[in-house]
């Protein structure tokens, strides 16, 4: 065989072993946690407040890392984009997120999308810098994507990623778990996808034997949504027996379905081309459970597409945020908040609530 044959035959051959070589070494180095884990503490205040007899206020609000603002766009939903646009735009956006926050004096804030040492966000530890602004709060962080090295896209990759759920509450709590969500994608892509979880806390409540048990949750966003009906199947079963077990039950943050009640024009017509939306799915109708309650604003529509820049009657809209709560609590107040995206691809969403 003459040598350059041979060289045209190695090449490729080398390419391929190379390649494989490089996503087994990252397949055995992936972040695989097991189903209940201890979240981080990221903050526990000296003097705690106890919880009373009462309303209990919660936020939720999905950050998008501080690198969705209102003037990007993102490549797996049709845009050009795949990592914001500079430091100084991530800063704005968290400071003015954190702003926001604190002005609602919220007991419980559930947060979805918060970096904490991601190359995306110029490894900026926004977990740090929320706790920071609430001191008089305990915070607690989960991850749900941690790897080595995100490749893509190839031009310019996403590269290390660190990031998940953070809870903050006024009030100590008796446990914090981190459960991790069932499904998965298919190999390699599942090496660099998240690892989805919830992040439960529990409070003592003013009534002897009952507890707040509290979910923070952020079901998966792609795929043909048989991933978020298994996840849903695993938090059902979690949820309601907690309530059989006489708790409050409260599941809030980014379910990545539309609510019942919500239709896919619920707020006007839009731009966005239909090859752009296939992520929509709706909570099934027979997984609400009896005398469970969703709680949303019909008004404020709580995300929106990312094909291009936020330009309201043109990017899809919809309410995929909001809180799930047990036959056992009384819902006092629910309000969305119209921040027309300025600072995430999400607007936040607020429950006031009293135990009956």
């Amino acid at each position: 065989m003459k040598k350059s044959t041979k060289i045209l035959i190695f090449i490729p051959a080398a390419l391929v072993l190379l390649i494989f070589a490089i996503l087994l070494f990252f397949t055995l180095i992936a972040y695989s946690p097991d189903e209940m884990t201890s979240p981080r503490t990221v903050n526990a205040p000296e003097s705690p407040s106890i919880l009373q007899p009462g309303d209990l206020h919660i936020t939720s609000w999905n950050l998008g890392y501080a690198g969705l603002d209102k003037n990007t766009d993102f490549i797996l939903e049709g845009g050009a984009m795949a990592l914001p646009e500079s430091r100084e735009a991530v800063v704005a956006a968290l400071e003015g997120s954190v702003s926001f926050l604190s002005e609602r004096e919220s007991d419980i804030y559930f947060l979805q999308e918060v970096d904490h040492n991601s190359a995306r966000t110029w490894k900026i530890d926004e977990t740090a810098r929320i706790a920071e602004q609430f001191e008089d709060y305990y915070s607690w962080f989960a991850r749900n994507y941690k790897n080595l090295f995100v490749p893509f896209p190839p031009a310019s990759p996403m590269g290390k990623m660190d990031s998940g759920l953070m809870t903050l509450s006024k009030f100590p709590s008796e446990e914090t778990t981190r459960y991790q969500l069932p499904g998965q994608y298919s190999w390699p892509t599942r090496i660099f996808h998240l690892k989805r979880c919830v992040l439960f806390t529990r409070i003592p409540s003013a009534v002897a034997g009952k507890d707040w048990c509290l979910f923070n949750i952020h079901l998966s966003a792609y795929g043909d949504g048989s991933m978020r009906r298994e996840q849903l199947t695993y938090l059902k079963a979690l949820i309601s027996s907690l309530y059989d077990e006489g708790h409050y039950v409260v599941a809030g943050g980014d379910w990545n379905s539309l609510f019942p009640g919500v239709e896919k024009e619920h707020f006007g017509a839009y731009t966005t081309p239909e090859e752009h939306l296939g992520w929509i799915q709706r909570i099934p109708e027979d997984w609400t459970m009896e005398g469970w309650q969703w709680c949303y604003d019909p008004k404020v529509s709580t995300s929106r597409s990312l094909e291009k820049p936020y330009l309201r009657g043109e990017n899809f809209e919809t309410i995929i945020d909001g809180f799930y709560v047990s036959p056992n609590i009384e819902v006092r107040a629910v309000r969305g908040y119209d921040l027309m995206f300025e600072h995430s691809d999400h607007n936040p969403v607020s429950v006031t609530l009293r135990a009956k």
